[in-house]
């Protein structure tokens, strides 16, 4: 995802706290930020503002906000709407974080963004979604993604970042992977519906394994080291792959090749 920010080049590049400290314990404040190496700042800022700019995917109505009046039952209709609200409050608090430090940043307005345009966000969420069983996979594959990647940021080293993966992010997301599951396992109820669902995941399994990253991406390193995450991109993958596809078997489906459809390794 290209960010439309970045760091200013006249940012005052005295460092106190070295990359030494952050890799074996030392945890960064915002007002601290400016005196982290710049490629922590670069890190921190890519990683909040990838909230507060991709989580607005949720206002396109052709992947997902129609479905707030299109979706089967009234039921149905008040989860999606329950979802668009809380989708919406990850985004603002994205946004929060941008603010707490915005002395540090060039940007331009980070939403509303041009919903077709490759950079606006994940590619997985450029693809319009017409069926409701692709809805309810989205949900349960891409937002046990997010489960995955929140799960190993709950101490993050950047201390805004972790209270908010704590309080804000990652609670609510385990929710909505919930709601995709639900919906799946109602779907397979019936032949009919398992048809419809297997369609489904044999299109968003792919997808939701991309959402890991590049296997090879060099700067999961880097993330790492600093502990802005623990695992590498390949090394979650698998996680996942392992406890999602159990669940998928659970309900009668069959779980896809992980090589085949994916837009990268």
């Amino acid at each position: 995802m290209k960010m439309p920010l970045k760091i200013r080049d006249d940012v005052p590049t005295e460092i106190k706290i070295s990359a030494e400290d952050i890799h074996e314990g030392r945890d960064v404040d915002a007002d601290e930020l400016q005196f982290a190496p710049r490629e922590y700042i670069e890190l921190v800022v890519g990683v909040i503002a990838g909230h507060a700019m991709g989580e607005a995917f949720i206002l396109r109505d052709e992947v997902y906000a129609h479905w707030a009046t299109d979706a089967p039952t009234t039921e149905d209709r008040f989860m999606v709407l329950r979802t668009i609200e809380e989708e919406l409050m990850h985004a603002r608090e994205g946004w929060r974080m941008v603010r707490q430090v915005e002395d540090l940043l060039e940007f331009v307005d980070i939403v509303p963004y041009d919903h077709r345009s490759k950079q606006s966000g994940l590619e997985g969420f450029q693809h319009d979604v017409n069926e409701w069983a692709e809805h309810a996979a989205l949900c349960a594959l891409t937002d046990r993604v997010g489960v995955f990647q929140q799960e190993e940021q709950l101490d993050s080293s950047y201390l805004p970042y972790a209270e908010s993966i704590r309080t804000a992010f990652f609670p609510i997301e385990k929710g909505h992977a919930a709601r995709g599951r639900l919906w799946l396992r109602r779907l397979c109820e019936t032949d009919d519906g398992r048809v419809q669902a297997q369609r489904a995941i044999d299109i968003w399994w792919p997808r939701a394994l991309d959402m890991f990253g590049k296997s090879t991406s060099t700067r999961q390193h880097r993330y790492c080291y600093f502990r802005l995450k623990k695992r590498l991109n390949q090394e979650r993958r698998e996680a996942y792959i392992e406890t999602v596809g159990a669940e998928l078997v659970e309900m009668g489906l069959v779980v896809p090749d992980p090589l085949v459809g994916r837009s990268f390794l």
